[in-house]
């Protein structure tokens, strides 16, 4: 008696490329977000070396810093000036929490 393995069709199969789409249009909609509203606090992810002169030139305030990350009070620094000193990606903090006070 011989043994069969059921597949799945490709059609049933985990769409790898829908879910890449839904990620891109989050990350992208979380940085245009950032551009548009322009948020008092943001999330800054690139070099911190170079992310947290800006915010300190611009009198905002460091809360918190990593190897990747900055998350910052903004002060006068747009998120134009963060993307031109090399951010990768500037989200904004829009709830209470995520160390806003």
């Amino acid at each position: 008696m011989p043994t069969t393995t059921d597949r799945l069709p490709l059609s049933t199969a985990l769409p790898l490329r829908g879910l890449l789409a839904v990620a891109f249009a989050w990350f992208a909609g979380m940085a245009a977000m950032a551009l548009v509203i322009r948020p008092d606090a943001v999330v800054v992810f690139g070099p911190a070396d170079r992310m947290i002169p800006v915010v300190v030139a611009s009198d905002g305030a460091l809360l918190d810093a990593g190897r990747f990350h900055v998350a910052a009070r903004t002060g006068t620094a747009t998120v134009g000036s963060l993307y031109a000193a090399g951010a990768w990606l500037v989200w904004p903090i829009l709830g209470k929490g995520c160390g806003r006070s």
